[in-house]
């Protein structure tokens, strides 16, 4: 059966609860598992080789400008791979809102029309009206990431044909709208290792910290139960030695049992009957997952424990009064429980008053201190038949208060500190005292007055002994530091609100543009200008230049007549500023770049490798126009090439400062030859990093500040370990040094003994008690030495081990004590007869001259 097994008062069997946090916990972990299983797979499978095998195709219907044709389409255009199969389509005609809007184009994959604007009519009959670019709607589905959206794709498509319009461009406007469509609609799992990473790190954060949580409320209960169960065998023992205790109180005749005996009788059933009723409903308490951890059962445990301790120490109490009162065997053993704290705390006390300077303490004190001591124990160990064995005992204690009392109020005149509050007699002590009908008032109480006077020794000479340099371990409470819900729910948000500050840090600078700023002096640009005028300079152009090519670059400045060449209108009338109808802009850039035959790919019309067109146009007014420039590289990617990307709306700008506005355009191809081509990582946004980061930094504190938290209760356990594995090696070789000197020790007590009459009993009986709480302590260190590992980690362990090393302390200081007067005695005795003494050692002493 489970050392956790219990049953309530139905004979139900009550399982231990189980920390919710355990259903997260295994659920994340399978998480994690099932994430890296997939980021792993993913990788393999795409993240190596995953290059494009199908060939995009590519079809011409109609007649369209621009030079577009199926010849020149083909010419210019090289093979382009998709993940896919893909036939792009170009017509000359409008398209419908269906097959726009819907992608209701069943016989093509992609249908790109060249009509520049719509169709503008009255007639509703007419559908075909729209231009743009339809996809059809099953290459739009089943899509899982997601990357862009139905809309964004189409129009992804058909802006990668309208911008490269605006290079210039002709046929490789269709092939750069393939290419765009090539990229858009693969559909790819994520392979960004990042973001894999920050998911497998986020789930397995997570899954420790409710490991953790589980493990603390594990380790929470099981010692709760540990003290629930401990308490649960003090009262069964009890229970279980009722009918000898009830044996013991009816042995006493009636007439002769005391006041105190008889209630204490009447307490011990009352406590052992409310106890066993309590504990049935303090074991469901404990078992059930809602209130294990409330306030109500910490407190009824608290008390539970309580009473049990009180309950054994009543239980003892009564059968020691018991044997006392009804004189059975056992009466000596019941006075010598209850002289022991008494000759303990006498034994300290005298043993610092003898050390004490000067003459603080005369001699003669000190000896009718002893020779009461004497007398108590001499009472102790009287006749169990004697019917005035109690009151001998107590006429000798309260001869030996009024000593005490006497030596305190003389010391009391020393300068001295503030009195330490002494150690409580156990409390079987006070029941025992009560059981026997003493008085247990701390004015005429022998252990009291005799603590309390060593106390007030110890504040006027110091840490003397040995012993008084042992420090009791500082008992952990249940009132370690656990924030309440409001404050908790308070630190939680505003971790999450720091988090928040170094996630987006690192997701900036994660999905930030690649690109650097613009920085340079024109280095690369080569010019050539065909300004009629002659008022151009390249030197100047490049003067005013920010930004470097990356490869030597040669670039035509076409200066033309902007009447000549532009449709300028004044929109609206009145505007100091003007635009360019949109379809003369290109115009005007094909109508340029056929002004350069040499320039020009005989087939496709397109600019050859190695040479762009800058076109600029001088107005009547002195101003000039820069739109953008011709290009010979089709423009890929997220950004333009830097072309005249504004051509749909007809916007232009007029400059005074010809110079400055050629080197913009020229700053802008620079800077667009290093972006062109560049795609975003789509696997992964800012936001949705963001708050993947946020949460990952979250769980890191909380998993830190737990796993802190746990290695400061491990560490605590393993100093724990140490330092009484070391006390418990102390204790064994002061044990081990008292018992060989046992035999020693008698000698010793003997030549004592012999010296004075009363003194002998004191130190008789004296000597009865050490060799007693020395078989005890040995008793007590081999328990402790057989204790396994996991028990010696607990404060139970730790605290039994100090107290025995205090205990061998006292043994020691004890045993020393009565070497040195043994000491002193034959060193006088020598001296006898005239003879010279020699020198002499007892055994466990210096040799010393009489």
């Amino acid at each position: 059966m489970s050392r956790f097994a219990a049953f309530d008062s139905h004979g139900r069997k009550l399982r231990r609860p189980y920390a919710l946090a355990l259903i997260p916990a295994v659920l994340m972990a399978l998480a994690t598992t099932v994430i890296a299983g997939m980021g792993l797979s993913t990788y393999v499978a795409y993240g190596q080789e995953n290059t494009p095998q199908h060939e995009v195709k590519i079809v011409v219907e109609g007649t369209h400008d621009w030079n577009i044709s199926q010849e020149t389409v083909d010419a210019a255009a090289g093979p382009i791979f998709a993940h896919r199969p893909l036939t792009l389509t170009v017509t000359d005609r409008f398209l419908t809102g269906d097959e726009l809007l819907r992608g209701v184009v069943p016989d093509h994959d992609i249908l790109l029309s060249t009509q520049l604007e719509n169709l503008e009519t009255d007639d509703h009959k007419i559908q075909q009206r729209f231009e743009g670019t339809a996809v059809r709607a099953d290459l739009l589905e089943g899509r899982d990431r997601k990357a862009y959206d139905e809309t964004d794709i189409r129009f992804e498509i058909d802006n990668a044909f309208r911008d490269n319009l605006g290079l210039g461009h002709g046929p490789k406007s269709v092939v750069a709208a393939a290419q765009r469509a090539a990229v858009v609609l693969y559909d790819p799992p994520n392979t960004n290792p990042v973001f894999w990473i920050s998911l497998i790190a986020l789930a397995a954060t997570a899954t420790t910290v409710f490991l953790l949580m589980a493990l603390r409320y594990n380790l929470r209960w099981e010692a709760k139960h540990r003290r629930f169960v401990a308490a649960q065998r003090k009262l069964a023992r009890v229970v279980l030695d009722l009918e000898a205790l009830e044996a013991t109180f009816y042995a006493v005749p009636e007439t002769e049992r005391p006041q105190g005996f008889r209630k204490s009788w009447l307490q011990l059933q009352k406590l052992s009957l409310d106890l066993a009723r309590s504990e049935s409903s303090l074991t469901e308490l404990v078992y059930s997952r809602k209130t294990a951890f409330g306030t109500q059962t910490a407190q009824q445990l608290a008390d539970f424990e309580a009473s049990a301790r009180k309950l054994t120490s009543l239980s003892d109490a009564l059968m020691g009064a018991g044997s006392v009162h009804a004189r059975l065997v056992g009466t000596g053993t019941t006075f010598d429980r209850l002289s022991t704290p008494i000759n303990d705390a006498m034994t300290t006390l005298l043993i610092r008053l003898e050390q004490a300077p000067g003459r603080m303490v005369a001699n003669g004190d000190i000896e009718q201190l002893r020779s009461a001591l004497g007398q108590l124990l001499d009472a102790a160990a009287g006749d169990p038949k004697n019917l005035q064995a109690v009151e001998q005992w107590q006429r000798a204690e309260q001869h030996l208060v009024e000593l005490l009392s006497k030596q305190k109020k003389k010391i009391s005149r020393y300068p001295h500190g503030k009195v330490a509050a002494p150690a409580g007699a156990p409390p079987e002590y006070r029941e025992l005292k009560t059981s026997l009908g003493l008085d247990a008032t701390i004015g005429r109480d022998g252990y009291a007055n005799a603590a309390y006077l060593d106390a007030l020794a110890k504040s006027i000479t110091g840490e003397t002994l040995e012993s008084d340099r042992k420090t009791t371990a500082k008992q952990r409470t249940e009132s370690a530091y656990r924030p309440s819900g409001p404050r908790l729910a308070v630190m939680l948000t505003a971790l999450l609100l720091i988090g928040m500050i170094p996630a987006g840090i690192i997701a900036a600078n994660v999905v930030e543009d690649p690109f650097p700023d613009r920085e340079g002096t024109g280095r690369g640009a080569q010019l050539e200008i065909d300004d009629p005028s002659g008022e151009l300079s390249d030197t100047e152009i490049i003067r005013y230049m920010d930004t470097d090519f990356p490869v030597p670059t040669s670039m035509v400045i076409a200066v033309r007549d902007a009447e000549a060449y532009l449709d300028l209108r004044t929109d609206p009338p009145g505007s100091e500023y003007r635009s360019a109808e949109p379809l003369s802009l290109l115009t005007s850039l094909y109508r340029i770049k056929q002004e350069f035959p040499e320039l020009l790919d005989p087939m496709t019309k397109e600019l050859k490798d190695g040479k762009a067109i800058i076109p600029v146009f001088s107005t009547d007014e002195g101003t000039t126009i820069a739109p953008g420039l011709i290009s010979p590289e089709i423009s890929t990617g997220q950004y333009t090439l830097g072309g005249t990307s504004n051509w749909e709306h007809g916007s232009i700008h007029e400059s005074t400062y010809p110079d400055i506005t050629i080197a913009n355009v020229v700053d802008d191809y620079a800077e667009g030859i290093q972006r062109n081509g560049f795609e975003e990582d789509t696997s992964i946004s800012f936001g949705g990093l963001f708050w993947l980061l946020t949460m990952l930094f979250f769980f890191t504190v909380v998993n830190i500040v737990l796993v802190i938290r746990f290695l400061l209760t491990a560490t605590s356990s393993l100093g724990r370990f140490g330092r009484g594995t070391a006390s418990l090696r102390s204790a064994k070789k002061k044990l081990a040094r008292l018992l060989l000197g046992l035999d020693e020790s008698q000698i010793n007590a003997v030549a004592v003994l012999g010296s004075s009459g009363s003194n002998g009993r004191a130190d008789d009986a004296g000597q009865r008690l050490f060799e007693r709480a020395l078989a005890m302590a040995l008793r007590e260190e081999r328990e402790l030495d057989a204790t396994p590992l996991n028990e010696r980690l607990r404060r139970e362990f730790s605290a039994r081990v100090e107290h025995l090393d205090h205990l061998a302390d006292v043994l020691a200081e004890r045993d020393a004590d009565v070497a040195r007067r043994a000491q002193r005695l034959i060193e006088a005795t020598r001296g006898a007869g005239g003879d010279t003494p020699g020198g002499v050692k007892l055994p466990g002493l210096h040799p010393m001259k009489a």
